[in-house]
């Protein structure tokens, strides 16, 4: 009998899949709220910070341990995984230890490379999935979804990918991270310094309009303390998420005094400047 195809192009499965940059051909139907410049620009930004990611990822660390907190144990020896922005495969190698397969896949291919672990890498954008229908068992993906240019349509892609009984654990940032940083701008201009991110309304009539069964949803307030503002604000730039997903951003860089007047202006708790995220963990089964 022969194993179904995972992959929509001729490469085959094997223990190292070479790795297919589809960024330069963005599904224009499935992007239209997020331009190939910005898209370009994000896979660019998270390239750059391939290097200093594992360092400055705190945050994403403390939620990836909550979302393996859902994932029952001892029942996905034979299952095929996906790890979906595995950025530079800080969470591949547990899931090695807990399904038979993992895919990791990345819209940086900077990021896929900074590993020497050995698992199939795929670059490929989220929004334009290369995987057949009904190919794969398990999804993980953490800190990722947040970047695509349409949720509701990214919802409906990995349920029709998943196989019946199909799983996917997912934790994505919403409404209210990094109040801090937009606190502080606030006193510079009237302009947006961070990015837009859904409300946990959408999140889940997403997730139910893809035909998704919520098995859990939590909410999760993460928050890193830094000793200044301007190591706050850095520590975003280190993990590559600066790109923003809207138009009303400040043109340029910075001046210095510019700059001095933002950090002024960052509330501090206990003389620590917070960078908090608001995030959801779900966890989804298809039926």
């Amino acid at each position: 009998m022969t194993a179904q195809p995972v992959l929509k192009t001729d490469l085959m499965q094997t223990q190292r899949v070479k790795p297919c940059l589809v960024s330069g051909e963005l599904n224009r139907e499935s992007n239209r709220e997020l331009s190939k410049e910005l898209k370009k620009s994000t896979q660019s930004k998270f390239s750059k910070a391939a290097a200093s990611y594992n360092t400055h990822a705190n945050v994403q660390k403390h939620a990836a341990s909550d979302l393996f907190a859902l994932i029952k144990p001892g029942i996905n020896k034979n299952k095929l995984c996906v790890d979906l922005g595995a950025g530079p495969l800080v969470n591949t190698q547990r899931l090695q230890s807990m399904f038979a397969s993992v895919i990791a896949m990345d819209l940086s291919l900077n990021m896929l490379q900074s590993s020497d672990l050995t698992t199939p890498k795929i670059c490929a954008d989220m929004d334009n999935l290369p995987l057949q229908a009904n190919s794969v068992d398990v999804i993980y993906s953490n800190f990722a979804v947040q970047w695509s240019a349409n949720f509701s349509a990214l919802m409906q892609s990995l349920y029709n990918i998943l196989k019946p009984g199909g799983r996917a654990y997912i934790s994505t940032v919403v409404e209210g991270s990094l109040n801090e940083i937009k606190t502080a701008f606030a006193a510079l201009d009237s302009n947006s310094h961070i990015n837009t991110f859904n409300s946990e309304l959408h999140i889940n009539q997403s997730v139910q309009n893809a035909g998704f069964t919520i098995n859990s949803a939590k909410k999760r307030i993460y928050t890193d303390e830094y000793t200044t503002p301007l190591k706050a604000i850095a520590s975003i730039k280190a993990i590559g998420a600066t790109t923003q997903n809207h138009t009303n951003t400040r043109q340029g860089l910075l001046t210095k005094s510019a700059l001095k007047q933002v950090c002024s202006a960052y509330p501090l708790i206990n003389n620590k400047a917070c960078v908090s995220y608001h995030v959801v963990l779900l966890s989804l089964e298809k039926h």
